[in-house]
C-alpha cells in the first residue's frame, strides 16, 4: 500500500536490534544506518494497536514475518476516543495533549496495563521478529475536523516522540487519509516536535 519514510526506539527494554533507517544521500532512497540499501515492504495494519490482543498481535506478526514484510504501518490514534482490545482508552476526555497512562505495566494486572503499555509490547514485538514499525501519531480526520490545536498537537507529539526515542525499530507518519496542505500548522507542529526529540528516527 503506501510507502514513506523513518526509524528508532522506546523505553528501554532492551538493545537496539534492528538498525535505523535513513535516506541516502543522492535523496533517492532509504538505507540503514550502515549505508545498505533498504527495501520497505509494508503492510497496513492501521488497527493493529486497538483491534488485536497480545495473543492475536503475535500471530499477526508471525505471518507477516513468514511472508517477508519489515515493515507495519499502524496508527496510534484512529480516533481521539479510540480503546484497545482490553477497553483501555487512550486518552482522557479525548484529549491528545492528556494520554490516559497508569502507574506501572503489568500485563498481568489490569489497573497498571494501559493503552500506550500494549503498544510497547506490540513494538517490541515486532523488534524480535526483525519488523519496523511506521507510527502514524494521529489520523487526519482527527485533524480535519478541527479537534486537536497546534498547542494540543505539539505536547502530544513531544510526548510521543520521546517515549520512542530510543527504539531502533520506528519510523514516522505524519498524517493520513488528508491532503499535504490541509491543516499544515497542525502536521508541522506535529513533524517539528518528533524531528526535535527522536532526531535519529526516519519521517
Amino acid at each position: 500500500m503506501a510507502v514513506l519514510l523513518g526509524a528508532c526506539s522506546l523505553q528501554g527494554e532492551k538493545e537496539e536490534q534492528l538498525p535505523l533507517l535513513k535516506i541516502s544521500e543522492n535523496r533517492r532512497f532509504i538505507q540503514t544506518e550502515n549505508g545498505d540499501p533498504f527495501f520497505w515492504l509494508g503492510d497496513t495494519g492501521w488497527l493493529l494497536f486497538s483491534k488485536l490482543d497480545r495473543v492475536e498481535a503475535a500471530k499477526y506478526l508471525d505471518d507477516r514475518q513468514e511472508k517477508g514484510f519489515n515493515v507495519i504501518q499502524a496508527m496510534v490514534l484512529h480516533s481521539l476516543k479510540i480503546a484497545n482490545v482490553y477497553g483501555d482508552s487512550a486518552l482522557v476526555n479525548g484529549d491528545v495533549s492528556m494520554p490516559k497512562i497508569t502507574e506501572g505495566n503489568a500485563f498481568e494486572n489490569p489497573d497498571t496495563y494501559d493503552y500506550w503499555d500494549h503498544i510497547v509490547h506490540v513494538v517490541q514485538s515486532a523488534d524480535d521478529r526483525g519488523i519496523y514499525i511506521a507510527l502514524v501519531p494521529v489520523w487526519g480526520s482527527n485533524v480535519r475536523a478541527d479537534l486537536i490545536t497546534k498547542k494540543q498537537a505539539g505536547y502530544y507529539a513531544t510526548w510521543l516522540a520521546k517515549r520512542y526515542a530510543g527504539r531502533s525499530n520506528i519510523i514516522w507518519l505524519n498524517g493520513g487519509d488528508t491532503k499535504g496542505d490541509d491543516h499544515t500548522t497542525i502536521w508541522d507542529a506535529i513533524g517539528q516536535r518528533i524531528r526535535q526529540n527522536a532526531p535519529k528516527h526516519l519521517i
